[in-house]
């Protein structure tokens, strides 16, 4: 049986009815749910929003019991409701906090999904387990204030730009491979922002802004 059709199935089940009555209406602080194992919690509520898209006003946060158990119910999400509604929010680091090495490929999806929340868009749904949470985060204003805005046209300061992204914690290299990377060859800037699966090369002509590409890390070719 295909997927959305299950979803319509489990959709016209009275407690999935009543839950979306409960959220709309706001008349429970809390609402617990029991007899939802392994997938069956990302299909009952993939149903939820399918079936009431109206009660998806505000984000929804899945707290899992551990990084394992968060990404196995992201991935069942995503398969039903696409990558799009759907962010993981997991730790920075690889192992443990205490062990302090940084995973930057986290540290991206962690971006994404404050940027995210920040932005307003909705429906979204943000699933995450209590080391991510643990973890202190910037608060909207700081963010904002340690964001560079470029655009195509814009007159820069390319030495103030290097300058600045040093400032930010981003380190200088040869060829950026991962996020927290930039490098300069002639006229071009590429930058590995932590907000952006891809890199960014940006091409200058004297101090103006001429072009912005996105490349692969792998063959170092644009987009």
């Amino acid at each position: 049986m295909e997927i959305h059709k299950l979803q319509e199935i489990y959709g016209r089940h009275p407690l999935v009815r009543r839950l979306a009555q409960v959220l709309q209406q706001k008349s429970a602080r809390h609402v617990c749910l029991s007899g939802l194992q392994g997938s069956s919690a990302s299909l009952f509520f993939a149903s939820l929003a399918l079936r009431s898209p109206q009660v998806l006003g505000v984000p929804f946060l899945f707290v899992l019991d551990d990084s394992e158990e968060a990404a196995y119910f992201y991935q069942d999400l995503t398969q039903m409701l696409g990558d799009t509604q759907v962010l993981y929010f997991p730790s920075s680091y690889r192992r443990a906090v205490k062990y302090g090495q940084r995973d930057a490929a986290n540290v991206v999806l962690r971006t994404e999904a404050l940027s995210r929340l920040g932005s307003g868009t909705l429906p979204l749904f943000v699933v995450t387990c209590p080391q991510a949470l643990a973890e202190l985060v910037v608060d909207r204003d700081t963010l904002k204030g340690h964001t560079l805005e470029v655009g195509a046209g814009q007159t820069l300061d390319v030495v103030q730009v290097q300058k600045t992204l040093l400032d930010l914690g981003f380190s200088r290299t040869d060829y950026v491979y991962e996020p927290g990377q930039f490098a300069v060859r002639g006229s071009l800037l590429d930058v590995y922002s932590y907000s952006s699966e891809y890199p960014y090369r940006i091409d200058f002509f004297g101090d103006e802004v001429d072009s912005i590409r996105t490349f692969d890390v792998q063959d170092q070719l644009s987009l």
